[in-house]
């Protein structure tokens, strides 16, 4: 029995889609991120920022098929070992650090974990209001990616960067 669901690659919007057993619609997208480029003034290639969305608004009960498809899907992103992937915990109705957890979490149950490494990076920015806003991150990549140390030193440099002209 296969234990995620069926996906299917759109070309037109670039994502990959899915129909859980409660009838909600998952969309998976990988976007380029240039945040990379950008700090370094150099070009780094093959930096992603993994999109999550669930198109519908209603609440679904767990369904461990959810995280096993998604596994899936990014198991064949890293087939590429020079890509990278950042992923920031949306703050929809104050849930970014549970997203982060649940992220966290299926990262340490994975099989993947061998070979594609995982940095956390919760991000305070300054924008002027009572308190900082928080962002919480994380970047994966294989570890024989050969640009690793360099996008390690870029991902620790996002904080700073962000708040430097506060």
């Amino acid at each position: 029995m296969q234990n995620h669901y069926n996906y299917v690659f759109d070309v037109i919007t670039n994502t990959y889609n899915f129909v859980t057993k409660n009838s909600i619609l998952y969309r998976i997208a990988f976007v380029v991120d240039e945040t990379f480029s950008t700090l370094s003034g150099e070009e780094i290639p093959n930096v992603y920022q993994l999109i999550v969305e669930k198109a519908n608004d209603e609440l679904e009960p767990y369904d461990a098929k959810v995280s096993k498809t998604i596994e899936d899907i990014i198991e064949k992103f890293f087939g590429r070992i020079e890509n990278s992937l950042i992923y920031i915990c949306s703050d929809d109705n104050q849930k970014s650090k549970q997203r982060h957890d649940i992220f966290d979490r299926w990262y340490n149950k994975s099989i993947y974990k061998e070979n594609i490494l995982k940095l956390d990076n919760i991000i305070h920015i300054d924008i002027g209001m009572p308190h900082p806003q928080t962002l919480y991150t994380s970047m994966m990549f294989h570890k024989d990616n050969l640009n690793s140390k360099k996008l390690i030193s870029i991902y620790k440099q996002i904080e700073n960067a962000l708040n430097e002209d506060k």
